[in-house]
């Protein structure tokens, strides 16, 4: 096994800022993107939409989404990080203006479109900035930690959007987000440049195993790493799990509204609650998992499982009490958010020693959203035609899927860890 020397931050101040910019600059992702979805409802009252075509917007950002988190992750391996997140906030500031001014569908297909390839351009970017400048011992922590962004985020988003649909018109949540992004981007250049100041001038060296003379070279094959790590089942899970997170939660103040018949601002304001579950499962997936399980994918298949008996409880009671559907669909949207943090942000750390970490970070990102792609649309055509009863038989369908495949996957990710550990090549069985 070599090593080779990188630095690192020294001082724990200067980690907390890299922490906190990144924390900031994927938080701000959710303000400028499920605006749209926390909207959805009010949009289609508003502007007369049937389900299908507003889901199509939706369907649209996954979709660019999807495909630009298999580039990012790639350009994050071989460019700044840095620069590309200031990129992609930057640029999700305008795509947010110009879609408080459209007037056309299609044209804010278009442009929703081009904010979820920007947009892309921000996770892969914050798990190299970690492996790259965080000392080893404290990267899994942060990869853990930055994952509380995104229910905070979806909180704000569409309490935020509740406040205005109330008050204004809706278009305005979109220059709200606008502001947000541009403000968070002058943050972060100030911020890199304190701590790229930093870490040439104070920051320590620290040795990182490499795997082999390939990874010495910067030959290791992706296809070997996919193979042997099962990263293909781990995928398919994604895909579910952006099914049942994203998909379902883009649906939830629609549902909501026809199940209970309230008026849209109160829909989505109840959906808040949702993210306050979800705050949990970050932790509680990183406890499981330490505790319980010691391998991120079963504990993935454990949470799957968990979703899908919410699922089948929500079938129950279906219509039943608003309160009971909202603490049912917390609790599925919680168990995916424990999958999110176990393949999204943790497992792509074990790739680091083959420089891979930003690559995998995007592979499995992009899996998560093109379930997501899928199911924005796809949901809202199926509730329209065979209603939310079989709606929701098929996500438990989903759930059960995503605890086979992560029940494959589990099998092979354990031989992958257990090499990276060991300091073994992937081709091979011997220590170097």
């Amino acid at each position: 096994m070599k090593t080779t020397e990188m630095k690192k931050l020294q001082s724990q101040k200067m980690q907390r800022l890299l922490f906190w910019l990144c924390w900031l600059a994927y938080f701000s992702t959710y303000l400028g993107r499920l605006n749209y979805s926390a909207g959805l409802t009010e949009i289609i009252r508003a502007e007369g939409y049937d389900k299908g075509a507003a889901g199509l917007i939706g369907t649209a950002f996954f979709c660019s989404y999807g495909i630009g988190q298999l580039f990012s992750g790639f350009m994050g391996d071989k460019w700044k990080p840095q620069k590309m997140i200031f990129v992609g906030i930057l640029g999700s500031g305008v795509c947010n203006i110009l879609m408080g001014l459209t007037t056309d569908i299609w044209q804010m297909v278009v442009v929703w479109c081009i904010n979820g390839l920007l947009q892309a351009l921000i996770w892969s970017p914050i798990i190299k900035l970690f492996s790259n400048w965080i000392p080893s011992e404290n990267q899994k922590k942060f990869c853990i930690n930055i994952n509380t962004s995104v229910p905070v985020g979806t909180f704000a988003a569409y309490s935020i959007t509740a406040f205005i649909v109330w008050k204004w018109h809706w278009r305005n949540i979109f220059f709200f987000a606008s502001v947000s992004l541009f403000l968070i981007t002058v943050f972060w250049v100030w911020g890199m440049r304190k701590i790229e100041k930093d870490v040439e001038q104070n920051g320590i060296y620290e040795k990182v195993a490499e795997i082999g003379k390939e990874r010495e070279q910067g030959n290791v094959s992706l296809k070997k790493l996919i193979l042997m790590s099962g990263m293909i089942f781990l995928c398919f899970g994604l895909m579910f799990q952006g099914i049942l997170k994203d998909g379902v939660t883009t649906w939830i103040p629609t549902y909501i509204r026809e199940m209970f018949h309230v008026d849209s601002a109160a829909s989505i304001i109840s959906t808040t609650v949702i993210p306050m579950f979800n705050l949990g499962g970050v932790y509680l997936a990183g406890a499981i998992n330490n505790k319980i399980f010691r391998n991120e994918i079963m504990t993935s298949s454990f949470f799957f499982l968990a979703s899908g008996i919410s699922f089948v409880l929500l079938r129950m009671f279906s219509g039943a009490s608003m309160v009971t559907v909202l603490v049912l669909f917390g609790i599925a949207t919680t168990a995916m958010m424990a999958v999110n943090t176990m393949l999204v942000s943790v497992v792509p750390i074990y790739f680091a020693p083959y420089g891979k970490s930003s690559t995998a970070s995007g592979i499995l990102n992009s899996s998560a959203y093109a379930g997501g792609a899928l199911s924005t649309y796809a949901i809202g055509v199926l509730s329209e035609i065979a209603g939310w009863n079989v709606t929701i038989n098929i996500w438990i369908g989903i759930a059960a899927a995503g605890t086979a495949a992560c029940l494959i996957g589990k099998i092979y990710w354990r031989r992958f860890t257990r090499k990276v550990q060991l300091g073994q090549q992937i081709t091979g069985g011997e220590k170097q």
